[in-house]
């Protein structure tokens, strides 16, 4: 009799402890042609633009009500997603002026998400329509952290890398990321990703400019706006609870450091001495996707 209570004991202790393996399941997203979904958007930057004579630092504090309109689903699961940003509040300080700006118009920009959560294209305009705000993640849109391509368990890891395309312009954007399933918490899964991002591209401003959100970039005398060059990184690190059953994402989360170089190409062949660059970008960014 006390062997068996003795192993009833144990048996008990191994299930209040975790002990018992956690079953392993496939984390993807899956998006039906028409379905909807709401969240409420916070982002933040603070940033720094270092022209060698001058320094010029940047703040910026975007809020709004974000809308996901899935357009359309390929065979492969990539989902066309419209997402409009509407409610807008923006509050910015360059160089210790500040602002804050509301009743914007609401923009939309198309991108295509892979099953995965990868980001594989954007086809419209970034909100911002400025490089800085491209750079430090408060140009709205989608964040998810890069899930597996087999059943995975909490404590597992994977690895991916992959090219993201450039829409508004020329060049490359390459991603390398690391994956852990981090827990489970309730009915959700928690996945972080860690990525650094090799930017060099050179982005048509006429196809930025006119979905602008936020302070405009001010004309130049004598000359044209006709492209920015950027190299540089992004590093971000984003943690996205995912609803395995919805094959959704519940909610995410993104801490991301920017440093980069941009030179402003003019379509005069006049020279700007100061305005053309190239500009040091260096800083911090956040954001933040919860349930609306």
């Amino acid at each position: 009799m006390v062997s068996m209570r003795r192993l009833a004991l144990v048996a008990f202790l191994a299930l209040a402890c975790g002990s018992v393996t956690a079953q392993a399941q496939t984390l993807a997203l899956a998006y039906k042609s028409g379905d909807t979904y709401k969240y409420t958007f916070h982002s933040t930057a603070n940033e720094n633009i270092d022209a060698g004579a001058i320094s010029i630092p940047i703040t910026l504090d975007m809020r709004a009500q974000e809308t996901v309109t899935v357009s359309s689903v390929d065979s492969s699961g990539t989902a066309d997603l419209s997402i409009t940003l509407s409610n807008i509040t923006m509050k910015s300080s360059t160089n210790g002026v500040t602002s804050t700006t509301t009743g914007m118009p609401s923009p939309t920009i198309h991108i295509k998400v892979a099953a995965d959560g990868r980001a594989v294209s954007g086809t419209g305009d970034t909100f911002g329509g400025s490089p800085f705000m491209m750079l430090a993640g408060t140009g709205g849109g989608f964040t998810s952290a890069v899930l597996p391509d087999s059943a995975v368990k909490p404590g597992d890891t994977w690895s991916k890398s992959y090219d993201q395309a450039t829409p508004m312009g020329s060049g490359a954007i390459h991603i390398t990321t690391k994956s852990t399933y981090l827990r489970n918490e309730g009915s959700t899964a928690v996945v972080q990703t860690t990525s650094t991002a090799t930017i060099d591209i050179t982005t048509d401003m006429s196809k930025t400019l006119g979905g602008q959100v936020g302070p405009p970039i001010p004309a130049m005398p004598g000359a044209a706006l006709q492209s920015l060059s950027i190299k540089g990184t992004l590093s971000t690190d984003v943690t996205t609870w995912l609803d395995p059953s919805a094959h959704r994402v519940v909610k995410s989360h993104m801490t991301g450091k920017t440093n980069a170089t941009m030179t402003i190409n003019m379509t005069s062949t006049t020279t700007i001495p100061g305005l053309t660059g190239p500009f040091t970008i260096k800083g911090t960014q956040t954001q933040d996707l919860t349930p609306a």
